[in-house]
């Protein structure tokens, strides 16, 4: 036997109504008061004695009669309770019998029922069927159920050389630094596989109980994005390389590139370098010349008060003499042995020796390498982690350490923040014009000339806001991502940091007054603290 939930009829006789109850069987649930009130209620009897019937109907045993109320009501029909889901994908119908002589709900009448609650997607002709035929009560019965929308799947791209490769340099055991045996290149060979996509695939509609369509979220297509000297496949999902060289990812592009050596120094002898790839020197970079590269730069010698550009590292296995006319800017990583009296720029890491002097700038880290790497004076800014062995010295040589995020940064946040929700307004304002105007139309009536001005405007003005809104929405989501990227700033005292040293997180400035060891610096709250490592 199926199980069966307790239920309840109504029996309605010349001196008041009565209650049959039909207890539980194969361990249905009992009946829920609350639901027998509410329903008693509908039916016009009010006066019951709640308490009384409460604990009447929780002792039935067997089928039972119970006296409920003098008050005499018309004989009631079967009826159904329709309820929705949240996501409008399932229909729950709940019975309640007739009356002893009350009427049955036919099939149509039950369609009727869902029909009034607006449902026609999905219904099961055969749940109806099979209630008509044997009912049951007080019982929960999925009625009609959605087409769940099958989402699609983003285009993958794999690439097959390694995208980040390290310029760290190597920490000997004595405590000095190897700015030699750097790791710098990724080569390949022609013919090699560089990269392969995974095509996206489309997702499936669905369709919720009110026969509404469910659209699959968009996805995201692939593009293999490559430059010179690569060879894209028939079937456009496979690039290899055409020519042994230097593989790297810039963004989503994959580059292959010679490398340009040259004979000895930057000096009069070479002018200045202009490379679209690599540039490799085995001498120096003699002051006032220029060496730009849209891959990487590595110089084997010093570098004196000279430019160097680079789109990917910089490499200096000596260091820079500056002579305070030196620039150095890389959109990855910057390594030197030392650098003095320079200005500094990486997209993410700055990994020296010792600083002195120097205006330094990295987009994630500034590390000072060594037992004896030390910063003393200038300006060092960090948007994630700023590390050495000592910072300043016994003479509180004026020193600035900053990390976190830019105050320009989060201005533009707040900015992008007021503006989206503003043009969010006037977007939904719009829409509610254009929609009112689409009614009229479609139930005929004609729109006045100064109408139909207002609806091509509106419309232009729709158009024009959301996409505005799409591009400040990217910009929004990605200085958002950096915020909580650079946050969590501090500045990392492997061995000693001297008064005269002036530490920046965020907004908060912090004057180290004394010599500490060995400690950290980090915000808390709105108050930047100090603590042991």
């Amino acid at each position: 036997m199926r199980y069966t939930n307790a239920y309840f009829q109504l029996v309605i006789r010349a001196n008041g109504v009565f209650l049959r109850v039909f207890p539980a069987k194969e361990n249905g649930k009992p009946i829920a008061m609350l639901e027998l009130v509410k329903y008693l209620e509908k039916c016009g009897v009010t006066d019951c004695d709640v308490p009384k019937l409460t604990k009447e109907v929780a002792e039935v045993k067997e089928i039972k009669e119970i006296y409920v109320s003098s008050t005499v009501i018309s004989e009631v029909n079967e009826m159904a309770d329709v309820r929705v889901s949240d996501d409008r994908m399932l229909a729950i119908i709940r019975f309640y019998p007739p009356s002893e002589n009350g009427k049955r709900m036919s099939e149509k009448d039950i369609l009727n029922e869902l029909k009034a609650n607006r449902i026609e997607y999905g219904i099961s002709d055969r749940i109806i069927k099979a209630f008509v035929a044997g009912p049951q009560y007080c019982r929960d019965i999925p009625i009609a159920k959605g087409v769940a929308v099958v989402q699609g799947v983003d285009a993958k791209i794999q690439y097959m050389f390694n995208t980040e490769p390290t310029s760290k340099p190597k920490l000997l055991e004595d405590g000095s630094v190897d700015f030699h045996e750097l790791n710098l290149f990724t080569s390949v060979k022609k013919g090699e596989l560089l990269a392969q996509m995974t095509p996206e695939k489309e997702g499936v509609p669905g369709k919720d109980i009110y026969g509404n369509t469910i659209a699959p979220l968009k996805i995201k297509k692939g593009l293999l994005k490559y430059g010179k000297n690569i060879e894209l496949s028939e079937d456009r999902l496979k690039i290899y390389s055409q020519i042994d060289g230097d593989v790297k990812l810039e963004g989503d592009t994959v580059f292959v590139s010679n490398t340009y050596c040259i004979a000895a120094n930057v000096d009069p002898s070479t002018g200045d370098l202009h490379y679209n790839g690599n540039i490799v020197i085995p001498g120096n970079v003699c002051a006032g010349f220029t060496v730009e590269a849209s891959g990487d730069i590595e110089v084997d010698g010093v570098v004196e008060g000279a430019t160097l550009i680079a789109g990917g590292n910089i490499v200096l296995k000596r260091g820079v003499q500056g002579m305070n006319r030196c620039m150095l800017q890389a959109g990855n990583d910057i390594v030197a042995k030392f650098i003095e009296s320079c200005k500094v720029k990486a997209g993410r890491t700055v990994n020296v020796g010792s600083c002195l002097h120097s205006d330094v700038d990295a987009g994630e880290t500034v590390v000072v390498s060594g037992k004896k790497g030390f910063v003393i004076g200038g300006n060092v800014s960090a948007g994630k982690r700023i590390e050495a062995s000592v910072f300043g010295n016994k003479m509180n040589t004026v020193t600035n350490l900053k990390v976190g995020v830019e105050p320009e940064i989060l201005e533009r946040y707040k900015e992008l923040s007021i503006s989206i929700k503003t043009k969010q307004d006037e977007l939904l304002e719009n829409k509610q014009i254009l929609e009112t105007l689409r009614k009229k139309i479609a139930e005929g009536v004609k729109l006045l000339p100064n109408q139909l001005v207002t609806a091509k405007q509106t419309g232009e003005r729709f158009k024009q806001l959301s996409a505005e809104l799409e591009q400040e929405s990217a910009e929004y989501m990605q200085l958002k991502k950096a915020i909580e990227e650079k946050k969590g700033g501090k500045i990392v005292v492997n061995y000693t940091i001297y008064p005269g040293v002036s530490i920046h997180i965020a907004n908060h400035i912090y004057p180290v007054k004394d010599m500490r060891s060995r400690c950290q610096f980090r915000l808390d709250g709105a108050d930047v603290v100090s603590s042991a490592i």
